[in-house]
Protein backbone atom coordinates (compact mmCIF):
# COMPACT_ATOMS: atom_id res chain seq x y z
CA UNK A 1 0.00 0.00 0.00
CA UNK A 2 1.75 3.10 -1.02
CA UNK A 3 -1.11 5.66 -1.14
CA UNK A 4 1.33 7.48 1.71
CA UNK A 5 4.59 6.79 -0.25
CA UNK A 6 5.47 10.19 -2.22
CA UNK A 7 4.48 9.39 -6.10
CA UNK A 8 8.53 9.68 -6.95
CA UNK A 9 9.16 7.05 -4.60
CA UNK A 10 6.11 4.69 -5.43
CA UNK A 11 7.27 1.41 -6.89
CA UNK A 12 3.96 -0.38 -7.44
CA UNK A 13 0.69 1.98 -7.77
CA UNK A 14 -1.22 3.98 -5.09
CA UNK A 15 -3.51 0.89 -3.84
CA UNK A 16 -1.50 -1.39 -4.56
CA UNK A 17 -2.39 -4.63 -2.26
CA UNK A 18 -0.74 -8.32 -2.02
CA UNK A 19 -2.17 -10.86 -3.66
CA UNK A 20 -2.49 -13.62 -1.64
CA UNK A 21 -2.81 -17.54 -3.33
CA UNK A 22 -3.43 -20.25 -0.01
CA UNK A 23 -1.00 -19.58 2.28
CA UNK A 24 1.31 -17.38 0.98
CA UNK A 25 2.27 -13.76 -0.28
CA UNK A 26 2.93 -13.89 -4.06
CA UNK A 27 2.95 -10.64 -5.29
CA UNK A 28 0.86 -7.70 -6.00
CA UNK A 29 -2.29 -6.39 -7.70
CA UNK A 30 -3.02 -3.00 -8.65
CA UNK A 31 -5.76 -1.85 -10.33
CA UNK A 32 -6.84 1.71 -11.96
CA UNK A 33 -10.55 2.93 -12.75
CA UNK A 34 -11.82 6.01 -13.76
CA UNK A 35 -14.86 6.65 -15.91
CA UNK A 36 -16.74 4.48 -18.16
CA UNK A 37 -14.14 2.26 -20.01
CA UNK A 38 -10.84 2.60 -18.03
CA UNK A 39 -10.22 -0.46 -16.03
CA UNK A 40 -6.92 -1.63 -16.22
CA UNK A 41 -5.44 -4.04 -13.60
CA UNK A 42 -1.34 -4.81 -13.03
CA UNK A 43 -0.07 -7.46 -11.29
CA UNK A 44 3.45 -8.36 -10.31
CA UNK A 45 4.41 -11.34 -8.68
CA UNK A 46 7.59 -11.76 -6.00
CA UNK A 47 9.10 -14.79 -8.17
CA UNK A 48 8.50 -12.86 -11.65
CA UNK A 49 5.51 -15.12 -12.46
CA UNK A 50 2.50 -16.60 -11.59
CA UNK A 51 2.28 -19.64 -9.39
CA UNK A 52 2.46 -23.24 -11.63
CA UNK A 53 1.14 -25.48 -9.32
CA UNK A 54 -2.43 -26.07 -10.18
CA UNK A 55 -1.29 -22.84 -12.95
CA UNK A 56 -4.88 -23.22 -14.05
CA UNK A 57 -7.26 -23.06 -10.83
CA UNK A 58 -5.21 -20.12 -10.28
CA UNK A 59 -5.90 -18.06 -13.61
CA UNK A 60 -9.61 -18.96 -12.96
CA UNK A 61 -9.81 -17.74 -9.73
CA UNK A 62 -7.54 -14.76 -10.40
CA UNK A 63 -10.01 -13.93 -13.12
CA UNK A 64 -13.19 -14.43 -11.49
CA UNK A 65 -11.70 -12.08 -8.90
CA UNK A 66 -10.85 -9.13 -11.68
CA UNK A 67 -14.88 -10.23 -13.05
CA UNK A 68 -16.17 -9.56 -9.56
CA UNK A 69 -14.24 -6.04 -8.93
CA UNK A 70 -15.07 -4.64 -12.13
CA UNK A 71 -18.85 -5.41 -11.73
CA UNK A 72 -18.59 -3.97 -8.08
CA UNK A 73 -16.65 -0.64 -9.92
CA UNK A 74 -19.18 -0.35 -13.06
CA UNK A 75 -21.34 2.32 -12.63
CA UNK A 76 -25.14 1.26 -12.18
Amino acid sequence: FEAYTPLAKRKRGYYALPLLWRDEVIGWGNVVAGGRDIFKVQIGYVKGKAPRVDAAIFKRELDAEIERLRAFMSPR
